[in-house]
């Protein structure tokens, strides 16, 4: 099911893409640094509100993705957290490994819920409608950490989440993606080093002053290995 928003939502010319697309690494950064976090190799994932303005959680191409409940759930309680509706981009990943969350999507999620959203930013979901927010993303980033903090789940609290049969229980299935700051391309490289070292994706380099655009854009560049896509 395509999740195209209706056009009376947007100025023209409409966005056309769901979230903010990286360029590639190119060697350079913003004055004074900028921010890196790991890419997990998952899929994108994006909580938002589809046409019937309902939240879901959702991939890049905008297909609902299947055997999140847990997540959705968290993420309905951060959202809340930052008190009024919005968009929230992160990675979804089941054990680790995009092999593993490839087979969830496929068909694991017949078996029930499973995964972890690697979430990284947050936007106002009217600024996202419109198709950029001129917060800066160490702004938005600091939101975020303060939201899934606030309202992060007590492992000694007897309530379980309904449905989940106590799975689950006190284990946050949403966790902000740690992030260093970079001074120069040396810097960036030696990230890259420690996130293949721990079988992660790459990095993205992120210009903390930066606006989110739906588009892609240079204000966050990724570097994985020589020959990735």
């Amino acid at each position: 099911m395509s999740v195209a928003l209706a056009p009376r939502s947007f100025p023209k010319p409409r966005p056309a893409e769901l979230c903010m697309l990286a360029g590639r690494w190119a060697d350079v950064l913003p004055e004074g640094g900028a921010m890196v976090e790991r890419k997990f190799d998952g899929f994108r994932c994006l909580f938002f509100r589809g046409l019937d303005r309902q939240p879901g959680l959702w991939t890049r191409g905008g297909m609902p993705m299947p055997g999140a409940g847990h997540i959705l759930s968290r993420l309905l309680e951060i959202e809340a957290a930052m008190g009024g509706p919005h968009f929230i981009d992160g990675e979804f990943v089941v054990d680790g490994t995009l092999a593993a969350t490839k087979a969830h999507y496929e068909r694991g999620w017949r078996l029930g819920d499973a995964g972890v959203f690697h979430a990284f930013d947050a936007v106002p979901f009217a600024d996202w409608e419109r198709g950029q927010s001129d917060i800066p993303l160490h702004e938005r980033k600091a939101a975020l950490a303060r939201a899934i903090a606030a309202t992060a789940p007590d492992a000694s609290a007897w309530e379980w989440r309904e449905g989940s049969r106590g799975a689950g229980h006190g284990v946050d299935p949403v966790e902000l993606v740690a992030d260093t700051w970079a001074f120069d391309a040396a810097d960036v490289e030696a990230e890259a080093q420690f996130a293949w070292a721990a079988g992660h994706e790459g990095v993205l380099v992120k210009d903390a002053a930066a606006g989110y655009v739906r588009a892609r854009s240079n204000a966050w560049m990724k570097l994985k290995r020589v020959g990735e896509d």
